[in-house]
């Protein structure tokens, strides 16, 4: 898919659920939330059937996030149905890591290219005042897991101002001690996030660069999205900036989501478009999705931040 502007439009992100295991302050209050009722979310064959119709639009790459995509049941087996399908590339997934550990080897033989953990912390009392749940331990046994399956991992951090900032350092420390990547995300002014001021990823990098001395930007890889990696001689892996405030990467946005509803969403900052469980329920097959997704990539905005989401960013997908 190419829209007005001559994007590509090739990766797809999925929300399968809006339940977290976590409330982490940026994101979801402490209190009873109203989540959706299970028959309102897809069901394993109606995710399907879409991911379907996503690839023959020209979707190559699948991000299945949530709130913590590790809360559905089946999530092992949605993988699996997914990578099968013809044209997908790489079944990637988003999660907080805290029920990784028992899944990592099912997932990465179910065809998971690969998983992004979220994990603000490596401090246990500065990470439990973050998510208001003491888990860090499950979260970093999840990260064991993965190694120990060979499924690949990166870390994401998103700089909490006042909060996080002293801890900085010690996450950028598993990128040094090991080959793996560590991204800081900036705070984005979306639902609960909205009462931090973010936290610009030049000033991360110049703090780690008072410490570990000069680092170098390495070539950018299309797979990559949004992501500006470097490099720095003492360190095994990379540390990525993924900047959506400072430095707007829209021009190269490739991006499109599905709401844990089903709910189709141009841009993160997009209202909803199209209602794609309608579509499925009502037995649309692979190749009516096919054309309802090529219409409508054609009203993605050029500037995601000239339009307005309300919502949290769990209900929007992570």
């Amino acid at each position: 898919m190419t829209d007005r502007f001559g994007r590509t439009i090739d990766y797809l992100r999925i929300s399968v659920t809006d339940r977290c295991n976590l409330r982490c302050i940026y994101c979801m209050k402490e209190e009873q939330q109203s989540f959706l009722p299970k028959e309102e979310l897809l069901t394993l064959a109606e995710w399907t059937r879409l991911c379907e119709g996503a690839a023959l639009a020209g979707i190559r790459k699948i991000r299945i996030t949530g709130g913590e995509p590790l809360m559905r049941e089946d999530v092992v087996e949605l993988v699996e149905a997914i990578s099968h399908i013809p044209g997908i590339e790489r079944v990637v997934m988003t999660s907080n890591g805290v029920h990784l550990a028992p899944l990592a080897e099912k997932l990465k033989k179910a065809g998971l290219s690969g998983v992004n953990v979220s994990i603000d912390s490596l401090d246990a009392k500065q990470y439990c005042r973050l998510t208001r749940r003491d888990v860090l331990a499950d979260a970093l046994e999840g990260l064991k897991a993965c190694g120990r399956a060979g499924l690949p991992v990166k870390v994401n951090c998103v700089p909490v101002a006042g909060e996080n900032e002293t801890e900085l350092l010690h996450l950028a420390e598993l990128a040094k001690a090991y080959p793996i990547e560590v991204r800081f995300i900036e705070m984005m002014p979306i639902g609960e996030g909205s009462a931090f001021p973010p936290v610009e990823n030049e000033t991360v990098r110049k703090r780690l660069e008072a410490v570990y001395g000069k680092f170098v930007r390495t070539e950018q890889d299309d797979r990559e999205g949004p992501a500006v990696y470097y490099t720095n001689a003492h360190f095994k892996g990379r540390i990525g900036f993924i900047s959506p405030v400072s430095r707007s990467f829209c021009q190269s946005c490739n991006r499109i989501r599905v709401t844990a509803e089903g709910k189709l969403k141009l841009c993160l900052h997009h209202p909803v478009d199209r209602d794609l469980r309608e579509l499925v329920r009502g037995g649309a097959e692979p190749e009516e999705i096919q054309e309802v997704l090529r219409e409508r990539i054609l009203q993605k905005p050029r500037d995601g931040h000239t339009t307005d989401e309300s919502r949290p960013m769990w209900k929007i997908g992570g």
